[in-house]
């Protein structure tokens, strides 16, 4: 059998990875004509979008219908992503700059057409997290994280404590912090600050690297729906695996898959 890997970050996981994961898939279910395996798959696959092809790819949607889902789909994504990387990139300027957190949290909803939970309670939060520290978060490390998969209330609440934190502590303090955070894209922009970067070098970084982030995200997606459309056409594996180098070969891909 086919080694699956069930649990991954689409976000994270580089290009091959992503195309040696549905070549996998496509050596599981050879050319059998019952994909009880790709359903089960789907069962257990906590990557979203891997997940909803999972489900829609192998039942009665058209090959034209799949792609139209799908894609509206990828755009519902990114654009939660886009929102929550803004998000986090308001933080992280707003932690260099020791900024007021009350006029944070004005910068961090202009972002939402509806505010995730009312201001005072979101600052009343991150307050209660800031008394945590630090010696008392043992346990509750969770409420420390920033994720663009961290629903969106959690995560306004967790900025807002980097920033809070910052401005009592100094930027040195949220050091500690760092492997609490669960997004590379926001710990690696935190640790530009905690090391001295100057603040129009580091919004620069954030604003180049969410566009590279999305764009590659992006890319994945279309691959991912076009070898699901194949392995669920019954595409021969040597065909599929030609599918998935002239993607690789289109984004600068060296690996082989």
């Amino acid at each position: 059998m086919a080694d699956i890997k069930h649990d991954f970050d689409l976000l994270e996981m580089p290009v091959e990875g992503v195309a040696a994961y549905w070549l996998s898939l496509k050596k599981l279910v050879g050319n059998k004509k019952n994909f009880k395996p790709i359903h089960e798959e789907a069962q257990h696959t906590s990557e979203e979008y891997i997940r909803y092809l999972l489900e829609i790819g192998f039942g009665n949607f058209s090959e034209e219908t799949i792609r139209k889902m799908a894609q509206v789909k990828t755009q519902t994504m990114l654009s939660s992503m886009e929102r929550r990387f803004d998000c986090m990139r308001v933080a992280v300027l707003d932690v260099a700059t020791v900024e007021n957190p009350h006029r944070s949290v004005a910068k961090l909803y202009a972002d939402f057409p509806q505010a995730p939970l009312p201001g005072d309670k979101a600052i009343r939060f991150a307050q209660e997290l800031l008394r945590l520290m630090p010696d008392k978060y043992k346990g509750r490390e969770r409420f420390f994280d920033v994720g663009y998969k961290v629903p969106d209330d959690k995560l306004i609440v967790a900025l807002l404590f980097y920033i809070f934190y910052a401005r009592h502590e100094g930027k040195d303090a949220c050091q500690a912090l760092l492997p609490l955070i669960s997004s590379v894209y926001f710990r690696d922009a935190l640790s530009m600050v905690i090391d001295g970067f100057d603040v129009p070098f580091v919004r620069k970084w954030l604003k180049k690297h969410k566009k590279a982030l999305l764009k590659d995200m992006q890319f994945k997606c279309a691959m991912s729906t076009e070898l699901c459309i194949g392995i669920a056409s019954r595409m021969d594996y040597e065909d599929l695996h030609s599918i998935a180098r002239a993607y690789l070969h289109s984004n600068g891909g060296t690996q082989s898959v």
